[in-house]
């Protein structure tokens, strides 16, 4: 049975054989990506590719409009729902995650929202996105001093550079959990530690790891954690979260506010209160439709089960390392799983903008980033994908 009929009457919840055979057969959850038909796609990093629920998923949010009014596709007690959903998948209490739009807003609610003076420090590093690099560069015009840590030889930040770094006036150290050009995750528990001993907040970029790597999200000892949900976690642009910490929710006063950010929606109430949870971080009507395909995807990836994932992506990063460097291609990114994820950045000893434009005729899509060639691999890929790269890699190297 194909997706298409094993989809046919589903609307709102997975059914039973789809469900089955996506997550136990990796051929039927690549046949839920109608993309990897016509293209060898290895650029989940900078958009990941739609499966079919997603469609489904919208198209069910439409009909409730159509055939109910909205009952459901505008309820809040829906959006709850995807909360739960979400919270459960990622790891976290559904109370400290706010449903947001994207990495950008999670790190702009944090600059924003923390007291930080002139004459304290922010410590980031050069291998930043630079969506978490600009909202803190911003604070600099009031005297914040902005850490930029260089990177080594190898393009890594050594743990000893932030220890060297971080003092008693740094108030947050941001940091990708795995960085977007050469794909490094980072030790984020071990650099916690050196900034909690300082009182530094440590904030993640977790957009280039939720949704490949198996670890609870509160497990990461980070007192923020955002992400959007675009890239691996299989839905839209707009609809992403923020997850924070109990003990740093106090900390963090929302640059926004509207009725969800207060523990009253009485407008007439003396004094406001803003939500003891990650509710404060919201505000104005949620993006309906995207948390809807959020949640469907969230329920998918933990159905096929982030453990699978997580091994599938790492050994078909692996295979296609072994393959570069039989090609005499020189990798940039760590070889050791526990240092890496999804990405695997390449160097062909000259800018890559014209191979990645070759690659692309020949419908192999992959990045360019800082002048190297970035693969990036998700579930939905196969042995094929990796080979079909490495043949025409080969061809241009």
């Amino acid at each position: 049975m194909n997706i298409a009929s094993q989809l046919a009457g589903f609307s709102g919840e997975h059914n039973s054989g789809f469900t089955r055979a996506i997550a136990t057969d990796w051929d039927a959850f690549r046949s839920a990506f109608p993309t990897t038909k016509r293209f060898v796609y290895l650029d989940t990093a900078r958009k990941a590719l739609l499966p079919v629920w997603v469609e489904e998923a919208m198209s069910g949010w439409l009909r409730d409009i159509y055939e109910n009014a909205g009952e459901g596709a505008f309820s809040m007690t829906e959006i709850e729902a995807a909360r739960a959903e979400i919270a459960r998948t990622f790891g976290a209490p559904a109370a400290n995650l706010a449903l947001i739009k994207n990495t950008s807003e999670g790190v702009n609610i944090l600059a924003k929202g923390l007291d930080i003076h002139a004459g304290e420090n922010v410590v980031l590093s050069e291998c930043e996105h630079e969506n978490n690099t600009f909202p803190w560069r911003y604070l600099a015009a009031k005297g914040v001093d902005v850490r930029i840590i260089r990177a080594g030889n190898d393009g890594r930040i050594p743990l000893e550079r932030y220890r060297d770094t971080i003092d008693s006036k740094t108030r947050v150290v941001s940091v990708a959990w795995v960085a977007y050009g050469n794909g490094a995750r980072s030790d984020v528990p071990a650099l916690a530690s050196i900034a909690r001993r300082h009182g530094a907040l440590v904030a993640v970029d977790g957009i280039q790891a939720v949704g490949t790597i198996n670890q609870r999200i509160d497990s990461l000892e980070a007192d923020v954690v955002v992400a959007g949900g675009h890239k691996t976690q299989f839905s839209l642009a707009g609809a992403g979260f923020l997850y924070v910490r109990d003990n740093a929710i106090e900390r963090i006063v929302p640059p926004y506010a509207a009725k969800f950010s207060f523990t009253s929606l009485d407008r007439t109430v003396a004094e406001l209160t803003l939500a003891s949870d990650a509710h404060r971080f919201e505000y104005g009507n949620p993006n309906f439709l995207g948390i809807h395909v959020q949640q469907s995807s969230a329920r998918m990836i933990r159905e096929v089960g982030l453990d699978r994932i997580e091994a599938r992506v790492r050994l078909l990063t692996d295979r296609l390392i072994a393959g570069l460097d039989a090609a005499g291609i020189a990798v940039r990114t760590p070889r050791p799983w526990q240092q890496r994820a999804g990405i695997v950045s390449m160097d062909l000893r000259r800018h890559a903008g014209d191979a990645v434009r070759q690659l692309a005729q020949r419908k192999i899509i992959v990045s360019e980033k800082d002048g190297f060639v970035r693969a990036s691999v998700h579930a939905y890929n196969n042995e094929s994908d990796i080979d079909t790269l490495l043949d025409a890699l080969r061809g241009a190297a």
